[in-house]
């Protein structure tokens, strides 16, 4: 629908609001609502656009990363409550190990025998989506630095484990941020993200196979170094929104990728070429983001 824009005073521009839209939500003169800006576009909405938004899922399968899978999906989407119906305890415990280290907020507030209602209690509000990425990135920092001290034979100061699960955490509430707001870029921005998080997961993965290696692979901590700097440069770019320190990861990436291909003989040279790879990769949707 369309609507003139009416002139008021020295330099008030206003618009009426659709009077169905009015009534069915039982405004009058003096109620408040909520004005938010996305780009060339206005959103109004009541109390913030505050409405619970729910949904009901049945679990049918054991596996622990189709439970992980679906309840993360529907916290993305944007879901504020979530009935899961369930078949027997098992199921549950792997649902409330996801809800503790993937659903930042979200707890369990009703259970009963094959159902439970999980809810949105404490999250962070919107607008700290830009501390919660620079989380992410931080812990990103702290996962490389994890496994450069494991390669180097010394013993981290921090469990790799914890920090991968505080980046699900924080990345899935960006995604979800994203997904309520549906501003016009924000599918390449999602991509980025992805691509980012999937980089770190395969540190996540060097990790674990360094659990049990028996032997230090000597070329793979220079290795770690090289995607270690171009996952600087991909944050630097996103904090100065620089198109050219992205042109350079383009640049060093081509000359790394040599080394790269002579190295490739064990899983940890596999799992941080793998890491490199993705964090080149989230260089495209960031530089589409930033034009």
């Amino acid at each position: 629908m369309k609507r003139k824009i009416v002139k008021q005073g020295a330099a008030t521009l206003m618009i009426s609001l659709p009077s169905k839209w009015a009534r069915k939500l039982g405004l009058k003169k003096g109620d408040e609502v909520d004005i938010e800006e996305q780009e060339n576009s206005l959103l109004v909405s009541l109390n913030g656009g505050k409405t619970k938004l729910e949904t009901e899922i049945s679990l049918t399968g054991m596996a622990e990363s189709s439970i992980r899978t679906i309840m993360t999906n529907a916290y993305r989407t944007g879901y504020d409550r979530i009935k899961v119906n369930f078949s027997n305890e098992e199921q549950f415990k792997v649902l409330q190990d996801t809800i503790r280290t993937r659903l930042l907020g979200f707890d369990v507030i009703k259970k009963e025998k094959n159902s439970c209602v999980v809810e949105n209690i404490t999250e962070p509000s919107s607008e700290q989506f830009d501390n919660l990425l620079q989380k992410v990135f931080m812990n990103i920092d702290e996962l490389f630095e994890i496994s450069m001290q494991r390669l180097k034979g010394g013993k981290p100061v921090s469990d790799y484990k914890d920090t991968e699960a505080r980046i699900q955490q924080y990345d899935n509430f960006c995604r979800r941020v994203m997904a309520k707001k549906s501003e016009r870029k924000s599918q390449l921005f999602w991509t980025f993200l992805a691509l980012v998080v999937h980089g770190q997961r395969d540190l996540y993965h060097l990790n674990k196979y360094l659990d049990r290696a028996k032997e230090k692979d000597k070329d793979a901590l220079g290795l770690l170094a090289d995607s270690k700097a171009i996952f600087d440069m991909i944050v630097d770019a996103y904090a100065k929104k620089s198109i050219q320190i992205l042109e350079q990861v383009h640049e060093f990436h081509e000359k790394a990728m040599p080394k790269f291909q002579r190295s490739m003989k064990s899983p940890a040279i596999y799992h941080i070429t793998s890491s490199m790879r993705n964090f080149y990769l989230s260089a495209s949707p960031l530089m589409g983001w930033l034009i």
